[in-house]
């Protein structure tokens, strides 16, 4: 009997051990799983986002090894920016992680964070850290091989995958480190798993005892069956409801502990796919579709439709009713989706007011054209926040698989693309993909990238349009106009690179260069004793409000030791919408304290306030040349143009009239009063070689015509 006990008490740990140690492994599997994955998806982010900066040297399986750093981007690649947070938070969200960049420091030998999805419990960004001689991937990462394993985090370990970042030459300039969490976190269920199968086998050897061996062979087979069921569910192969949750003895205590186990990894696998706030899908989930997807219709003979959706102008609702307001409006959105799409589409919550859904093409290929229509006429309809109906509208991005995309990453760029378009069109629309976009943002980023290098070595010049007084022909002044010829596509219009400039953050630089340019040429025309007056230039709201420009424009009139009388600033009336007064009319003082002067330019074009022209230290008003264009044959727009110039000249303001290019457009305008004239019937914008002789030129006409008049 005795005997019998103990081979029986043997069995019964050897089944717990091994059920244990099958989950135990497939536990460490699939944590290496798991940071293999965030590794190729970092990697993936990474070079998405900063193709033209990085490129990722992967493995024969596909395993990044190193991310080496373009030559073009040697100089800022590893310079902190605010792009890298936003791609940290990307890779973390993603991995469900953190994310970290290191550079080496050639002085200490030690990797330097200088970017981080770490933050303090208030917020704040957390106190500098290296990686330095003794941390478990600084060898690994010398010798410029990744390192995977658990590495020392605020005093606990984290599971991570640490990819050497390499200069142009091959040697080691940094690391991207990724990692899926807390260690202990990762194992929290198999430990738990542990001490329930350690504490059922001592239930199980305690009921053995008690009943004896005529009990044991009843009982030996329930347990062979739940320990298989533990086998099969540590490997992930079992979906099946756990066997003899209904008995009342030990055999039952150990089957409603596996069941827990169960409901745990269902629990687990919900918040791992599930977005909290509406109950959709998250990012993970749609990305796991998506692939899903991609592999079926490689596959299969079908088709589907991939719709991105954003509502427009949500920060709008936040700022109006809060946070609170825009998470239940978020609810209302995510539920009309939902209802709209169908039962068959699979919906997900991106981020912030952009979802994604996948909807199966069964029945004829325009049938994504009727979901993108009723769901943008339900979008349209209003929504209820508490005792106000508030009515939305949305933008939605189509692109069809196999049709337009074959992979998940090229179908979800694509939708992407399509989109933005359906933003840029105003919103409330939708646009399918077209190779066309794709197109245009290539050329978009190239267009960026020779901006950025024309800036640099100061290839955009500025060149200048003459201000004539009507009364006599003479000059009264120069604007400066920024002009790019580039080597291969000659000249390119500021129409196309101004924008760019400004959405790209290059306009603070561009407005500097011309700034600079600008005084320069003041003081060459200053010593050959050319009499110009003075230099306008165009100063975007961006560029002003800027904390260091008063001191910017300080510094390029010392430079040339120019006074500021000959410069005069111009700003447009977009500066005063959504900005404080009191800020700039600060700004305002300063400028007049070194002597410039301020213009307000395209007035009467966007938004107006006369206040503003009373209350701030203007001299000189520009008026659109909407109001010059035909004033000669358009009686309106003599009366509006007149009363421009009795208000601006009644406020101690001298008038420019902008855009005249017929003979009867100058003189009308020089009868209304304009004190100066700024067009092509006078002159083109020019280099600044040519304008004293096209001066002289003009006033000598003026002569002329002077003396045939009398």
């Amino acid at each position: 009997m005795a005997l019998l006990i103990a081979l029986v008490t043997l069995s019964i740990f050897v089944m717990a051990t091994l059920s244990y140690t099958k989950l135990y492994e497939a536990s460490e599997v699939n944590a290496a799983i798991r940071i293999d994955r965030a590794a190729r998806a970092a990697a993936s982010i990474f070079s998405h986002s900063l193709a033209n900066e990085f490129v990722i040297e992967r493995d024969e399986s596909g395993r990044p090894e190193a991310i080496r750093i373009l030559a073009a981007s040697s100089e800022k690649a590893l310079t902190f920016r605010n792009e890298h947070d936003s791609l940290l938070k990307e890779i973390g969200l993603t991995n469900q992680g953190a994310a970290n960049l290191f550079k080496l420091n050639p002085n200490t030998q030690k990797f330097d964070r200088f970017a981080t999805t770490f933050r303090n419990p208030d917020g704040s960004m957390p106190p500098p850290m290296s990686l330095s001689k003794g941390h478990p991937a600084y060898d690994d990462l010398m010798a410029n091989r990744p390192h995977i394993g658990d590495v020392p985090v605020m005093g606990r370990l984290r599971l991570a995958y640490l990819t050497p970042i390499q200069s142009p030459d091959g040697t080691v300039s940094g690391a991207l480190a990724v990692d899926v969490g807390w260690v202990d976190d990762l194992h929290t269920a198999r430990l738990e798993l542990q001490t329930l199968i350690a504490g059922s086998a001592i239930a199980i050897l305690m009921l053995v005892v008690g009943l004896g061996i005529w009990r044991m062979t009843a009982e030996l087979q329930p347990l062979k069956k739940l320990a298989n069921f533990a086998n099969d569910l540590a490997s992930g192969n079992n979906t099946n409801t756990v066997p003899y949750t209904q008995r009342s003895d030990e055999v039952g205590a150990l089957a409603q502990g596996l069941s827990r186990v169960v409901d745990i990894q269902h629990e687990l696998a919900y918040l791992a796919y599930t977005d909290k706030l509406t109950g959709l899908g998250n990012r993970s989930r749609y990305l796991a579709d998506l692939n899903k997807v991609a592999i079926e219709v490689k596959t299969n003979k079908c088709e589907w439709a991939l719709l991105h959706i954003n509502l427009d102008r949500f920060k709008d609702v936040n700022v109006a009713f809060g946070q609170s307001g825009g998470d239940t409006l978020l609810k209302q959105v995510a539920s009309a989706i939902k209802e709209t799409a169908g039962d068959q589409a699979s919906i997900s919550r991106l981020s912030g007011d952009q979802f994604a859904v996948l909807v199966p093409l069964k029945q004829k290929v325009s049938s994504h054209s009727r979901v993108c229509s009723a769901l943008l006429i339900r979008l349209n309809k209003p929504f209820n926040l508490g005792p106000t109906d508030l009515h939305l509208s949305a933008s939605l991005g189509v692109v069809r698989l196999p049709q337009d995309a074959v992979g998940a990453e090229e179908a979800h760029l694509k939708a992407d693309l399509a989109l933005r378009k359906a933003k840029d069109d105003g919103g409330n629309c939708c646009a399918v993909f077209v190779e066309e976009m794709y197109m245009h943002v290539q050329s978009q980023i190239e267009l960026e990238r020779n901006l950025r290098e024309a800036i640099i070595n100061r290839r955009i010049i500025p060149h200048f349009q003459p201000q004539i007084d009507p009364s006599d022909n003479s000059l009264t002044g120069l604007e400066a106009l920024a002009r790019w010829h580039d080597e291969t596509k000659g000249m390119i219009s500021p129409s196309e690179f101004i924008p760019v400039a400004e959405s790209k953050g290059l306009i603070v630089e561009l407005g500097s260069l011309i700034l600079d340019q600008t005084c320069r040429q003041a003081r060459d025309w200053v010593n050959v004793g050319f009499d110009f007056k003075h230099l306008s230039v165009n100063v975007s709201p961006i560029q002003l409000l800027q904390p260091d420009f008063v001191n910017v424009v300080r510094c390029a009139l010392e430079r040339y030791q120019l006074s500021g009388q000959h410069i005069c600033l111009e700003v447009t009336e977009s500066l005063f919408v959504e900005q404080d007064e009191g800020r700039i009319r600060a700004i305002f003082g300063k400028l007049k304290a070194l002597g410039v002067s301020l213009s307000l330019d395209d007035f009467g074009s966007g938004y107006s306030s006369l206040g503003y022209l009373n209350r701030l230290p203007f001299d000189q008003l520009k008026v659109d040349r909407s109001f010059v264009m035909n004033v000669d044959k358009d009686v309106h727009n003599q009366k509006l143009l007149a009363g421009i110039v009795t208000l601006g000249q009644g406020l101690g303001l001298s008038i420019v009239a902008e855009g005249a290019e017929t003979r009867e457009e100058v003189e009308c305008v020089a009868k209304i009063g304009c004190n100066s004239i700024q067009g092509y019937f006078h002159a083109k914008p020019m280099v600044a070689a040519d304008i004293p002789q096209a001066v002289e030129a003009i006033f000598a006409l003026g002569q002329k015509i002077t003396k045939k008049r009398a």
